[in-house]
């Protein structure tokens, strides 16, 4: 008996990088996916879960997040970017100072439960506040099973290099709001003491252009978040530097500050990931952050673009190697980390499938999904007990 060896089994799988289909079974075991394979498992295991009728895809990636402003659901409609979230008085830094740190924690919790339950495994996310900002979202996330990239940044511009090295010990990354706030010696300071070793993030682009220059030089950035506005040489120079990319279309149309032109950056090469951005203005549901990608960049580009398979790949590989973490993240294959997510895709709002992919990014919901596993723990269930069996 392989002790501690867990088996999806009777199930289709999303499998490996190009997500190919194979009805078989997803062996793992400390975490990882050991083994992928077509038809029935042969041999004993700890445990055992029926998964006919179920579709196993991988955990869903959200590039871009801000849990913080939980608390502010809707307050920010209407109103424009730099009313909403621009620092140092923007409604959601006026909302930060102003809640207790219980109630902020609170409902990033409750935030996090909902994006366990929308089939989220792993989130990065942009946190205020320097270190007391870390802190909460650590105390949210020890109530949730679900992967947390926090990039943090520090509780003001003119404490960059008073603050650096304790961000650094209890963060994965910097994550700058806004490029406009710092000096260069204060990004370089950053790409200085920690590229290399921290993700390193930037918004940019987002309401105007001429920010990816700094972004890219000074910085050093691995990740520019929206590039809405950005001109074709700005991409360019962002693709010549390997940078990472998280765009988020539904925010961005919400705030009024335009669409991201997805299509040049991927012609690009650039890796491109899919993001909700702050909560107060999208809720953190990467199935409804595909469909309207989907259908707003055929708006723009016209119906035949993008593929389904792409908008995919935004959500899960191309978002986990934006993050530089596709060496773990992003697709069902051996080796990688088990976080893994069960569709019923014959249910009524999906079947009958004429186009797989298709069907994923604009019929599935999040009744739709059954089971959540993060490193092979349950992170959401609505299986019946009955559908695990355990070693006798």
């Amino acid at each position: 008996m392989n002790a501690g060896r867990t088996v999806l089994e009777n199930v289709k799988i999303l499998y490996g990088r190009d997500f190919s289909l194979v009805e078989g079974y997803i062996a793992f075991e400390q975490g990882l996916i050991v083994e992928v394979g077509r038809g029935s498992f042969q041999g004993e295991v700890e445990k055992r879960l029926n998964g006919r009728g179920l579709l196993a895809i991988p955990g869903l990636i959200n590039a871009h997040t801000h849990l913080g402003d939980s608390a502010a659901k809707e307050l920010a409609l209407g109103l424009t970017l730099k009313e909403a979230v621009a620092p140092p008085d923007g409604l959601k830094h006026r909302l930060l100072r102003s809640l207790k740190a219980e109630t902020l924690t609170r409902w990033m919790e409750e935030t996090l439960r909902d994006m366990a339950a929308t089939g989220t495994t792993c989130f990065a996310d942009f946190r205020e506040n320097g270190v007391q900002g870390i802190t909460l979202l650590g105390e949210a996330l020890k109530k949730v099973r679900i992967e947390g990239l926090i990039l943090a940044r520090p509780s003001s511009p003119e404490k960059v290099k008073d603050e650096l090295e304790s961000l650094a010990e209890v963060a994965d990354g910097i994550g700058i709001g806004s490029l406009s706030q710092y000096s260069d010696q204060a990004l370089s300071l950053i790409a200085e003491r920690l590229k290399g070793f921290k993700l390193l993030a930037a918004h940019a682009a987002e309401a105007s252009s001429g920010e990816v220059e700094r972004a890219v030089k000074r910085l050093r950035a691995d990740l520019l978040v929206h590039l809405t506005n950005a001109e074709d040489w700005e991409l360019e120079m962002a693709a010549e530097a390997g940078v990472g990319v998280a765009v988020c279309p539904r925010s961005n149309a919400t705030l009024g500050v335009g669409l991201p032109n997805v299509k040049r950056m991927v012609e690009l090469g650039l890796k491109v990931g899919l993001g909700t951005d702050n909560v107060m203005v999208c809720q953190p549901d990467m199935f409804r952050e595909m469909e309207f990608t989907s259908r707003v960049l055929r708006l723009k580009y016209g119906p035949s673009y993008p593929p389904p398979e792409q908008v995919f790949k935004m959500a899960t590989l191309w978002g986990a190697e934006a993050l530089k973490l596709g060496d773990r993240l992003g697709s069902l294959e051996e080796g990688k980390q088990a976080d893994v997510v069960l569709l019923d895709v014959e249910a009524s709002n999906v079947a009958p499938i004429h186009n797989l992919m298709a069907s994923l990014i604009h019929r599935v919901r999040a009744e739709n999904v059954m089971l959540v596993l993060v490193r092979g723990e349950v992170a959401y269930s609505r299986l019946p007990p009955e559908a695990w069996k355990l070693k006798p």
